[in-house]
């Protein structure tokens, strides 16, 4: 492994990890009565680092799936995701954000990190 696919599966890992814990402050904090949004302590500070981390990870991501063509990854979905990780980092934490449509795009975003870090694995067992 390479040291780009090297930090491609760790961004990768991390953006996994910052998704789920988007949904579980939505869904555990955010949806409870007299819940008021803590801009500067909270929200600011995770959309941050989502913002890092998904920034890195979106040229990585690309030039991965441009190179190894995987047959159900398109970078179509890269940009769209990177684009749905900025949603997830600020909307989880705002009570009007609509319950249906939050759900989804976490949904989305998991699905495409998992198929990204399944094609990577596979690719790496491939040339090992």
């Amino acid at each position: 492994m390479n040291k780009d696919e090297r930090k491609l599966e760790e961004l990768t890992e991390e953006l996994l990890h910052l998704n789920s814990e988007a949904e579980s402050y939505y869904l555990n904090q955010v949806r409870k009565e007299g819940y008021e949004p803590d801009f500067f302590g909270v929200v600011k500070p995770f959309a941050d680092r989502v913002k890092i981390v998904s920034d890195e990870w979106k040229p990585l991501a690309e030039q991965f799936v441009l190179n190894v063509k995987p047959s159900h990854l398109y970078p179509i979905q890269i940009g769209h995701t990177h684009d749905n990780l900025e949603v997830v980092a600020i909307k989880s934490f705002y009570p009007k954000t609509g319950l249906k449509k939050q759900i989804e795009t976490f949904k989305s975003v998991a699905f495409v990190l998992h198929q990204l870090r399944d094609e990577l694995k596979a690719f790496q067992e491939e040339v090992e």
